[in-house]
Order: C-alpha cells, then structure tokens, then sequence
C-alpha cells in the first residue's frame, strides 16, 4: 500500500523547488526523506512492461552515480504514488535498464528508464546510449554523475549544468603544439536560462552551514593553500557579518597566526585539520553548494595534473566549468538519434589536480542526481498520463 503523500509529517519529507506555484493552489508535493519509515512504507506492484517509448532516459557512467539517480528517483516515485522499486527491463541483454514512473510539477507522470555502461568514457557510454534510444524514443536523454570543477568558478560539492559540450582533446597534434578542431553542441536556450534561474535550497542535499562548519571550511581551506577571504564559496559559509568574529575564535583556540594580512595554520591547527579530513570517510552529507551553468568539456582520460584549465583556455573555451569523460557523447547521441532534448548534470569532486580524491565524490553524486530530477519534472511534459 503506498502512503498518501498528503500524510506525509514534516520531519519525514523535503519540498521539491518550484512545486507549489506549479500545482494547483493548496497542493503541495514532497518527497519522504530515505531512511524514514514512510519512505520504506512507500511500495507497490510492479508496473507492465511491453512499453515502447519513455520521457526520460537516463545514463550515467559510474556505479555510485547509478546509485545516486536510483535513490532519488525512488523517492520521487513515491511522492507520485508509484512503486519505489525500479522495474527491471531487458535483464540479459546487451543494455539492460530499469523503469519507474515520477510525477512532474503540472501533475502527470513521466518514464524513466536509468541505465549505465560496464566503464566509464565515451567509448563505453556511446553504444548503450545509442541502443537505447532508439529502443525507447525518449524525450530527454540525460546524464547526471561527477566531475572535475574549474577552481576559479565551483567549489567541491558544486554542481554543473552543461550549457555546451564539446570533446576538447579533438584536433591535431604538432611538434609543440595541440591544435584544436571542437565541435561544440549547446544545450537548448530555453532549458539552460531554467538551469540559470534554479535554486537548490530545498534539495536534501543542500545545506546551511553551522559555525563548526565553516570554522573547518576555513582551516582546510588554509591546508589546501589557498586564500579564503577570496575562496567564491567564501559567504556561503561566513554570511556577512560573521567573518571577523568566527576568524578570531581561531586564532584564539590557537589554531591560526596572523601572516602579514592574512593568517597561516598553527601547528595545533596542522594536526587539527590533517585528523579531521583523515576521520572524515565518508564526506559530506549536506553542504551549501551553487549551481552552475557553463560549458562542459569532455576527454578521453582522468585529469590531475592542475594545468589543463590554463589549456582549456588557450584552446578557446576560457569559461569552461566542468571535465569529465562523456557529456559530449550524450549529446552526440542525441543529436544523431534525433532526441528533442539533453541535460548533463553533474556534480565537482575534484578540481582536477595533484590534491584530487573521492571525498567529495558519493555528495556530489547524489546531489547532481537531485539537480537532474528537479529540472526534469519541472521542464518536461509528459506524453501520457502513463507508460508502464
């Protein structure tokens, strides 16, 4: 039996963005937190199979990503009163996938078939998308997963809608010189000023910070060498007002000294920091991370050498936001299997450099996969009222 949503308590369920105004008035749509009892309650018969097109088809390239989009679909599924058990379809065959049914923010109900690859990269990503859409003619093909952010415009935790992808590592190679021939494909204009105009604040994964937070974004900020008073998530974690105050409590605790205008870590604070970010396994479960909407580049290979940014720009992109493996060949696929729409979402783990790690990875996983769901529902009408 799935709950009535409308039964929902406050402490077990979080506003999708955009919902109320989008719904008729005194409605209001919310997803049961994972975990909770109502999201374990919300279950159901599985849906028909036999169908033949979907609205959504998503793929991502990574194991945990698929896990990230699965979660919050599930959710999403039965805040529409449909099973929270994705559906599988094809098990056996050259690309398997699964099938769930979501509620958009006019009231109908789109498909969803999520798929990924055995690898990671285009070349792996590039024959399941293909397959797949011409087996289900979806109206979207979307990707949501993890990336390496430009340093200069996404913090770690960041998220990343693609406004034009293109493979940068494409040209020709001289004696002492890359000479780049890119074909770019932008997003539709319409769907990037949507992705300009989108807040996460009610996302579960977003998050305002505490001062124990910020104290700590502060300190590894300084381990990481860099400025903070400059760092661009600098007001997300000091609101204004706050700097002086919470910065001097560090110095008093010892933990910073003054370096000329700016402040260097004590050695208590080397050790305080180095335990704490050695401690922290699992990282971060909710952050006050931005969405940004810039170009996305893409390559055949993992980057962390932190000079490919400075490259990217020499080559002509220079408000390149996003590199990772495979956006331009969703959108490639789209374009060839003459899908209406793509959205590559996804979200910074690193920024492509000698510090690169999997801290920020399982949180910018799922919060890309909260970014994509929310501007689905909200830019895509469905074409039935079910397809299951």
């Amino acid at each position: 039996m799935v709950t009535d949503p409308a039964t929902m308590l406050s402490s077990d369920i979080v506003l999708i963005p955009g919902i109320e105004d989008a719904m008729s008035a005194g409605e209001r749509w919310h997803l049961p937190r994972p975990g909770t009892d109502l999201y374990l309650q919300c279950s159901g018969v599985g849906m028909e199979d036999g169908m033949t097109s979907v609205d959504i088809l998503i793929m991502t390239a990574l194991q945990e990503e698929y896990s990230a989009a699965r979660t919050v679909g599930s959710t999403l599924a039965c805040a529409a009163g449909r099973p929270t058990q994705w559906q599988d379809r094809d098990r056996g065959a050259a690309n398997p996938y699964e099938y769930t049914e979501i509620a958009e923010t006019h009231g109908g109900v789109l498909a969803v078939a999520l798929a990924r690859p055995v690898r990671m990269g285009g070349r792996s990503i590039s024959p399941a998308a293909a397959g797949l859409v011409e087996r289900l003619k979806p109206q979207v093909l979307a990707m949501s997963g993890v990336c390496a952010g430009n340093p200069k415009v996404a913090a770690l935790g960041d998220v990343v809608v693609a406004e034009m992808v293109y493979e940068y590592d494409e040209g020709k190679q001289i004696e002492n010189a890359f000479l780049g021939d890119h074909r770019q494909i932008p997003m539709e204009q319409t769907w990037v000023r949507a992705a300009q105009d989108f807040s996460p604040i009610a996302l579960p994964s977003y998050g305002e910070v505490t001062r124990k937070e910020a104290r700590l974004w502060f300190l590894e900020r300084l381990y990481a060498a860099d400025e903070p008073r400059d760092h661009l998530a600098r007001p997300r974690y000091f609101p204004r007002g706050n700097w002086d105050n919470w910065v001097r409590e560090l110095e008093t605790d010892g933990l910073i000294n003054r370096n000329g205008p700016g402040w260097t870590l004590t050695d208590d604070g080397r050790r305080f920091i180095e335990r704490k970010l050695y401690d922290d396994v699992g990282g971060p479960e909710r952050l006050p991370f931005a969405v940004h909407v810039g170009p996305m580049a893409s390559g055949s290979f993992v980057v962390k050498d932190g000079v490919t940014w400075d490259r990217l720009g020499q080559q002509g992109v220079r408000t390149v936001v996003g590199l990772e493996m495979e956006s331009a060949t969703i959108a490639t696929v789209a374009q060839h299997g003459r899908v209406p729409h793509w959205l590559v979402v996804k979200g910074v783990m690193d920024h492509a450099d000698p510090s690169k790690d999997d801290r920020y990875k399982r949180f910018a996983a799922q919060a890309s996969a909260e970014v994509l769901f929310a501007l689905l529902t909200d830019l895509l009408v469905p074409r039935t009222e079910s397809l299951g």
